[in-house]
């Protein structure tokens, strides 16, 4: 009886860090300006499971042009490199669109 119990817990505990696991954050800023052609991705290192966040320069990405779009999301790789370091370093991909 109290293997069957243990099996359980163990089985919905798994369970639930893959679904925490598999979900991904995405978030989007708009501006009113048009989108130009140029789009700039990198990686932004943040920390403690993104409680210590990493710093974006989107007009310095446009190189000082005006921004149109800045796209932030955990993809898939980030969370594996979040998950082999233990929460530790977390990183964010941000894609930036500058304006036309």
């Amino acid at each position: 009886m109290a293997g069957s119990l243990r099996r359980k817990v163990l089985q919905t505990v798994a369970l639930g860090s893959m679904i925490a696991i598999g979900g991904c954050y995405h978030t989007i800023t708009t501006t009113n300006l048009s989108p130009g052609p140029v789009h700039v991705v990198q990686w932004v290192p943040t920390f403690i499971y993104g409680l210590v966040p990493g710093t974006v320069d989107a007009g310095k990405m446009c190189g000082g042009k005006g921004v149109q779009n800045v796209d932030s999301q955990a993809s898939f790789l980030n969370v594996v490199v979040g998950a082999v370091t233990f929460g530790i370093f977390t990183p964010m991909q941000v894609t930036v669109t500058c304006a036309g």
